[in-house]
């Protein structure tokens, strides 16, 4: 069995970015808050960063729903790549750790597991069909 999943290193790297409060309260609150480059978020703050649940929109489209810790994906949610693919489960400073499911769009192919730092460490349901060689 070959396994495939193309990930973006730094996918949440949002405090270098400038960007403008358009609604509510983006440093402690509930709050909307887009960036020069064409990313958005819409969520729950601390700080002046996405803490809690929330909804982040990159410009490339790929989309982030889910919990957030300090500015990183942390706890449960799901990320979505602009081709289709996604990840639902948990996160722990910005990566898929934990428990969780990966889908690959094209092939219709899901793989359920234990994740460590972006990897499977324990594939817990057999591929629903040959997936992708893993990069």
């Amino acid at each position: 069995m070959k396994f495939s999943v193309l990930l973006m290193s730094g996918l949440l790297s949002i405090t270098s970015y400038y960007g403008q409060c358009i609604k509510g309260n983006c440093h402690d609150g509930f709050g909307t808050n887009n960036w020069e480059d064409g990313d958005s978020y819409e969520g729950q703050w601390k700080g002046g960063n996405p803490n809690g649940h929330g909804e982040f929109y990159w410009d490339n489209g790929d989309d982030y729903k889910g919990t957030f810790k300090d500015g990183k994906m942390s706890g449960y949610g799901r990320y979505r790549w602009k081709n289709g693919d996604w990840y639902k489960g948990e996160w722990k400073d910005g990566k898929m750790t934990g428990r969780g499911e990966y889908y690959w769009s094209k092939e219709s192919a899901t793989l359920e597991g234990n994740w460590q730092d972006d990897k499977i460490t324990n594939i817990e349901t057999q591929p629903s069909q040959e997936v992708p060689e893993w990069k």
